[in-house]
């Protein structure tokens, strides 16, 4: 899949909200971002829980600082408690598989 986004804001303070290249819109969860976040050592914290483990977060996890592009497929997240190591691909994005 090669899409793009033309615009990505925050809205209401919950959602990511990107507008693509093919007039489509996602609107994604930032809690959800967050709990499913793909990088190194957030993958390795869920794979140490149980199946059951439901994770309490701040307001500083949920809430974006920046959002930085990275090459031409994907976004990182940069949380208001500094984490940004997970980079957010576009096509799972638009899939909304995170």
């Amino acid at each position: 899949m090669n899409i793009s986004p033309v615009k990505i804001n925050i809205k209401d303070s919950r959602y990511l909200c990107i507008n693509w290249d093919d007039g489509s819109e996602s609107m994604l969860q930032l809690a959800n971002l967050r709990k499913s976040c793909p990088c190194a050592s957030c993958v390795a914290e869920k794979l140490n829980k149980p199946a059951t483990y439901i994770p309490l977060l701040a307001s500083a996890q949920l809430t974006i600082k920046d959002i930085k592009m990275v090459g031409n497929y994907a976004i990182q997240l940069v949380w208001q408690d500094e984490h940004d190591t997970g980079i957010y691909t576009f096509d799972k994005l638009k899939e909304g598989e995170y």
